[in-house]
């Protein structure tokens, strides 16, 4: 990228995520963007691919190769610019057609979960996971840089997994906090078990999470885990859910040596009972 001059970026796809990168990069004041499609049904613009160094693919996974196979078209020039797509499942290699174009080509996840704010704020002290070309990831390292993120690569097979932890650490907490019921109150249920789940993350990424569990199953409380299993006995979706969690929890808390093989036994034929229907 040149030296004290702005370096030239499209945008293809202006979601979340393509919508919170067009105005992060525009904040860093080290690049001039511009956007080539609002969508991956919007035209594509030439005019602006092919004068940018750099072209970022911000569109839902399964557009990614629509927009390979319009971009491999012969109108739009590609040689040596730096495209990179922002899925975190899809490899660089969906676009190879690119690649063979002569382009340096690469993939540029942010691990972060973007909505309708938007800023270099929320690329700030972040990890992006990169894969591609040696000179692509390179530029993207530069690229996450000015966002004043911090970037890693990553190997093609671990693609799936690094986005499989994403969905853990995210989707999958969203579903979780969404099984908390409705109290008799006025204040909005979540409210009350904020302070909570805040500190518990907070010392899940200081101490890991076997060490930070607590609670009834880590200490063995079976009149407690009782009382709630009885309370939860006629609601089948609850009932099961607390069980598959107090599985995996018990298991968190025998690797944390706070209960013994015979205890989590003990434990799981308790849990048993209302499998089977008590």
């Amino acid at each position: 990228m040149k030296k004290n001059l702005k370096s030239k970026v499209a945008i293809i796809g202006l979601g979340k995520l393509g919508s919170n990168l067009f105005q992060a990069l525009k904040e860093t004041d080290k690049f001039n963007v511009k956007i080539a499609a609002k969508n991956s049904k919007s035209v594509i613009k030439p005019e602006i691919t092919n004068q940018s160094e750099i072209i970022f693919i911000c569109t839902q996974d399964r557009k990614i190769r629509e927009v390979v196979n319009i971009l491999s078209s012969d109108k739009f020039k590609l040689k040596k610019k730096f495209i990179y797509h922002t899925s975190g499942s899809l490899t660089s290699d969906v676009l190879e057609k690119l690649k063979n174009k002569g382009a340096f080509t690469a993939s540029f996840h942010p691990i972060q979960t973007f909505g309708l704010r938007t800023g270099k704020s929320v690329f700030r002290n972040i990890f992006i996971a990169i894969e591609g070309s040696a000179k692509a990831v390179k530029a993207a390292s530069a690229i996450a840089e000015s966002l004043k993120a911090e970037s890693f690569t990553i190997k093609k097979h671990e693609k799936i997994l690094n986005h499989i932890n994403c969905i853990i650490a995210s989707n999958f907490l969203c579903a979780m906090l969404a099984k908390i019921k409705p109290l008799s109150r006025n204040r909005t249920d979540l409210e009350y078990y904020k302070a909570l789940s805040m500190q518990t993350l907070n010392n899940i990424f200081a101490y890991g999470p076997v060490k930070s569990l607590t609670g009834p199953m880590e200490r063995f409380d079976i009149d407690t885990i009782d009382s709630h299993l009885n309370y939860i006995k006629n609601n089948e979706e609850l009932l099961r859910f607390y069980l598959f969690m107090g599985i995996e929890t018990a298991k968190l808390a025998l690797k944390k040596k706070s209960i013994s093989s015979q205890q989590i036994k003990k434990l799981l034929e308790e849990f048993r009972k209302y499998i089977d229907g008590k």
